[in-house]
């Protein structure tokens, strides 16, 4: 059965799974959820369609959302989720119910969504995981995207019960991106307008200017090559994480 896995990723884990999955499946593309535009309808009778994304706060990415109420889906197609998180997996099960939530509105049906554990990169609040043990993660999540994939591959329905109510805290605060800012190291490269998903990014005079439609991927903070970026004072202190199987240039393409 052919499958199309949508992701969306700041620092590489998302693209890793969704990677895996794809190789798992074999008749399955990866496309990235912030450059797809649909000429049409997708998906149908005999495909499937997932989606692969972080948890944040316990909901959805905002951009996951609004490629979710933007795209049209064959109401036949068989849809999946996959929720990548820095912590156990019961906390993604918010984001799974999110995702249910706003595909019903629709007219679709979710029928399987899992959590995959992954390295905690939100270098905003907290020290990330070093690359290294990204790698020792990687090896599990292999191990954890290889049952899912035999789920999906079955058509097994399976969503997890939420007992949590999704934090709103993120979803509704429009100024995510007023407390970045760029030291002297900063080259001007432009690598961070390059790698943001949104478009929040704009060079003026060889530096960084953020446009307050930030989605907190901590794409930029994360892959900037000089470790410019800081997000307040307390990222000075903090080392940055990025999937150590995924370059820069895959998001940037």
């Amino acid at each position: 059965m052919k499958t199309t896995v949508f992701y969306f990723s700041g620092t590489g884990n998302s693209l890793y799974v969704a990677r895996k999955l794809a190789e798992k499946l074999e008749d399955c593309s990866v496309r990235s959820i912030a450059t797809f535009n649909a000429a049409g309808q997708i998906g149908g009778e005999d495909e499937r369609i997932g989606f692969v994304f972080p948890s944040y706060y316990g909901n959805l990415p905002r951009i996951v959302r609004r490629f979710v109420d933007g795209v049209e889906i064959d109401p036949k197609t068989w849809l999946f989720g996959v929720v990548t998180m820095g912590a156990p997996f019961g906390m993604g099960n918010g984001s799974a119910v999110e995702l249910k939530k706003a595909l019903v509105k629709k007219g679709l049906t979710l029928s399987y969504c899992r959590g995959v554990s992954m390295p905690g990169n939100y270098v905003l609040k907290y020290d990330p995981k070093s690359s290294e043990r990204g790698a020792k993660y990687n090896a599990k999540a292999d191990k954890r995207v290889s049952k899912i994939a035999k789920d999906i591959k079955s058509g097994k329905v399976v969503i997890k019960k939420c007992f949590l109510t999704a934090d709103n805290l993120y979803e509704n605060t429009p100024m995510l991106d007023e407390n970045f800012f760029t030291e002297e190291v900063c080259c001007g490269c432009g690598q961070c307008e390059r790698i943001c998903p949104v478009g929040n990014i704009k060079m003026v005079d060889d530096h960084p200017v953020w446009q307050h439609h930030c989605e907190h991927c901590v794409a930029c903070i994360s892959w900037c090559a000089e470790a410019a970026i800081q997000y307040g004072e307390k990222t000075k202190e903090r080392g940055r994480y990025h999937n150590p199987e995924v370059a820069v240039s895959d998001l940037l393409a």
